[in-house]
């Protein structure tokens, strides 16, 4: 076995966790550290997730084979700067930002201050601080220590360069033998994009892009200047770029920011000079015409990619990736067979993607085509059952099937209902065992649900869909199906679809569906089913269960508490069903 470990780099970092992994390249367990400690996007020691992850599998540290990290020591880094400047596989021009990485990086944070981008900075601070100081245990000062004290300090370490960990995770999660592998997103390891050839269990680069220049960031100047957290809420912007004007004005100050120079991106970002810029521009506008340039250069960085490698089957990850209107134009592009987007696309996959490469490395694993994501932790009966009980709600214990036809006719008759059972998704989608489902019928969906979640209204919600009826549902599915089993692509909709569902679909016309087959989760496809049969409509609203801020719900007692605080209809606990007591809130 494989123990992949996301840590911060510093001690401080975001979206950290870990994952277990066999010598075929199999995924046993993964969580992110948010999940468990109740932080969003965390970044501290994923201490708790550790706890979490061998109570889930037993796993004896002895028993581990390595333990690998998505981290190269700043020696390293720059040794690999000097080995392709050599080589003549860098651009001397953008490799000397190496040498100024820390300065860069100085005045984009000044500049990104400056225009209040980390005002919440330090109650974020706090908050990780005060879960830490929970924890009972001295301080850690640097990730060999936490090794050390959370007992695999003497198991044999890997260490794999950050963007690299990114590639494996897309590569060996697609089951593609043959394929092109791009990355891109802030920063990691002095790079900020990467493209590469996958044969196999190798992985053989061709061109990355050196920081400061960055299309992650370019997006993170984009989201503070429409008003949001640089880091938690990029997904927004996306959202929001359907009501703005893509051709504004204010697309030439993102024609200057950002370009695609061959295989790299080069950047020119100054928050402050940018904020001046765009002062009296609509945020809206600003959202749209700085979407319409991020997909512009990275649609073009993949044209140049596939018009030098040959290579016709592309998987991506990095957290640009996460954009999701992006990913539909890449899938779109002439010449394109398939596009896998790794479901773990952000830092939350550092862990996974680690461990992956070293199994491939060492034992030589090559890609297989992950089925689903359901990696987290599961509970007992008896723990979901403590957790209804001591909050004091009367429930009915149910078989699946019963259980499906109850839980159709509850959303039939216009009701909200969370689901919380088996193990929970890795990564940023709720994908059905820790989701919130209603009907897709009624467009003002948006704003009532959002309200009782204290969601922003403009963010569309995302539907589930049979899979066997999804061709009706989406224009142009055939290049990536397999990524929308895992929500990270938006498609046209028919206008079947805009008729029978307007409730997800968005302004421009797209939608974002997560496709489900009977094969991967049973007792889902039994619910969509029978809303399918009573209604004729093949696809639910999926939206994630959380508040608006939290992270999605891990634990019997997490997802009481959100079913209590977001006044719902109706909660499936494992096999236990809870509805509310009359007169409770719903969509009539």
């Amino acid at each position: 076995m494989i123990l992949g470990v996301y840590h911060p780099a510093h001690g401080v970092g975001h979206d950290t966790g870990v994952a277990l992994v066999d010598r075929s390249g199999r995924i046993v367990a993964a969580l992110s550290e948010e999940r468990v400690s109740r932080v969003k996007m965390d970044g501290g020691y994923p201490f708790r997730a550790i706890e979490t992850l061998q109570r889930m599998t037993g796993v004896r540290w002895a028993d581990l084979d390595a333990v690998a990290v998505p981290f190269l020591a700043p020696a390293d880094q720059v040794g690999e700067g000097l080995r392709l400047l050599s080589a003549g596989v860098a651009d001397p021009g953008l490799l000397r930002g190496q040498w100024a990485t820390r300065a860069g990086h100085d005045r984009f944070q000044a500049g990104m201050r400056a225009i209040g981008a980390y005002d919440d900075l330090d109650d974020f601070t706090r908050r990780v601080a005060a879960v830490r100081a929970t924890d009972g245990r001295p301080p850690v000062g640097d990730w060999r220590q936490f090794l050390q004290v959370i007992g695999v300090g003497q198991v044999p370490l890997v260490q794999v360069d950050h963007h690299l960990a990114h590639a494996a995770a897309a590569h060996m999660m697609s089951g593609h033998q043959r394929s092109l592998v791009i990355t891109c997103d802030g920063v990691g390891a002095l790079k900020s994009s990467l493209v590469a050839l996958g044969d196999g269990s190798a992985l053989s680069v061709i061109a990355r892009t050196f920081y400061p220049h960055s299309p992650g960031e370019f997006w993170e100047v984009i989201t503070v200047l429409c008003g949001f957290h640089h880091m938690k809420h990029g997904g927004k912007i996306t959202g929001l770029a359907a009501h703005g004007n893509p051709d504004a004005p204010c697309y030439a100050v993102m024609r200057a920011a950002i370009e695609t120079h061959g295989l790299t991106i080069r950047t020119r970002l100054d928050p402050v000079m940018m904020a001046a810029a765009l002062a009296a521009v609509p945020r809206e506008d600003i959202a749209a015409t700085a979407q319409r340039r991020l997909t512009e250069v990275v649609v073009d960085l993949v044209r140049n990619a596939m018009a030098r490698t040959g290579r016709t089957r592309l998987v991506v990850a990095g957290g640009v990736f996460a954009n999701v209107r992006l990913n539909q134009a890449i899938a779109e592009l002439p010449g394109l067979e398939d596009l896998f987007v790794c479901p773990v696309m952000g830092d939350e996959g550092l862990g996974v993607g680690a461990a992956l490469w070293t199994a491939a490395r060492r034992y030589g694993a090559t890609p297989v085509a992950v089925p689903h994501l359901y990696h987290g932790p599961e509970f007992s009966e008896d723990e979901m059952r403590d957790a209804l009980t001591a909050h004091g709600l009367a429930f009915t214990r149910l078989d699946d099937g019963p259980l499906a036809e109850v839980v159709a006719a509850r959303i039939d008759a216009g009701k909200v209902v969370a689901l919380a059972r088996g193990r929970m998704e890795l990564g940023p989608r709720a994908l059905g065992h820790r989701t919130i489902l209603c009907r897709t019928s009624d467009p003002a969906v948006n704003t009532w649900l959002n309200a009782r979640l204290h969601r922003t209204e403009f963010m569309p919600f995302a539907p589930v869909t049979l899979d066997e009826h999804a061709d009706g549902c989406y224009v142009g599915l055939g290049r990536a199906r397999r990524s929308a089993e895992f929500m990270t692509v938006t498609f046209a909709c028919t206008d079947r679809m805009r008729a029978q569902s307007p409730a997800v679909v968005h302004l421009d016309g797209t939608a974002r569906p997560q496709l489900i087959r009977r094969d991967i989760d049973p007792f889902y496809h039994s619910v969509l089913t029978a809303c399918h049969r009573r209604t004729g409509v093949p696809s639910l609203v999926n939206t994630s269960f959380n508040m608006h801020e939290e992270p999605i719900v891990c634990t019997p007692d997490d997802a009481v508490r959100a079913f209590m605080q977001g006044h719902l209809d109706a909660l499936v606990l494992g096999p236990f069903l809870v509805e509310a007591q009359a007169g409770a809130a719903s969509s009539e």
